[in-house]
């Protein structure tokens, strides 16, 4: 038990570090022996884990899916003892998202390796929790009438989707800050602030030509935003994974594990 325990502990330790070294470099830059020194075991005991890079890789975007679905089930149930509609969890699921990925790197790997790795440029939405959830809330919205007549629920989800993407892509600029901690300078095309402040301001430019007139107006950027930062979400757990059967041989690269 004690050894199926350790091997546990080594296996979700690789995937941290799997998930830092995937961030940072992207899929075809990292190497097992990088990821093996970030997680400071030996290569022998990484593929003792995980044969292959490209198994790596699935492994660290189910995490990233595990740590993504946690974050908007957290937002969307955030808002229901307040009444809060369906245009209300769009936003607040949003600001969410951004939160983890400028604080998680299994999130923001698992983005990246969508990007590198899935052909089109990003997952299916049925293979990603937050595109999913997206979609099914802009769904709602059309369903509540929420939406201006003519709006196309699943053009709002494409939308919310690229604003997601394109935000976090810009945290990974060089350069989104100067070394003094100011922002650049205006002319440069950028939205200036922080991440969820510029999400905050492009939210405020696209609600107006989204939601009906007579609809119920969201409680305001600002108020969900506040709500946000006054909500602790639970952290994530660990991606399930199967218990490895207790080896023939001690794991490679430890050390052995006293009586």
């Amino acid at each position: 038990m004690a050894i199926q325990q350790r091997a546990e502990r080594t296996r979700q330790e690789i995937l941290s570090a799997a998930a830092r070294v995937f961030d940072g470099l992207g899929y075809e830059r990292a190497s097992l022996a990088r990821i093996a020194g970030t997680a400071r075991v030996t290569t022998g005991a990484l593929v003792f884990h995980f044969a292959t890079k490209a198994e790596l890789a699935t492994a660290v975007r189910g995490r990233a899916r595990a740590v993504t679905r946690t974050a908007v089930e957290s937002a969307c149930l955030s808002t229901e003892g307040v009444g809060g509609t369906s245009i209300d969890k769009l936003v607040l699921t949003t600001h969410a998202l951004i939160r983890l990925f400028e604080t998680d790197h299994a999130a923001r790997a698992g983005e990246r390796l969508a990007r590198e790795l899935g052909g089109t440029g990003h997952p299916p939405s049925g293979e990603c929790p937050w595109r999913r959830e997206v979609a099914r809330l802009a769904r709602y919205a059309a369903a509540e009438q929420a939406l201006r007549p003519g709006v196309d629920a699943t053009a709002v989800a494409a939308l919310i989707g690229y604003v997601i993407t394109g935000v976090e892509l810009e945290m990974r600029s060089p350069g989104t800050a100067a070394d003094d901690g100011t922002w650049p300078p205006a002319g440069n095309g950028a939205i200036l602030g922080p991440a969820e402040e510029r999400l905050r301001r492009i939210w405020e430019l696209i609600l107006p030509g989204l939601v009906h007139p007579a609809a119920r107006r969201p409680r305001g950027t600002g108020a969900i935003v506040k709500t946000i930062a006054t909500t602790t979400f639970p952290a994530p757990a660990p991606a399930a994974t199967a218990t490895p059967a207790a080896p023939s041989a001690q794991e490679p690269g430890t050390s052995p594990v006293a009586p």
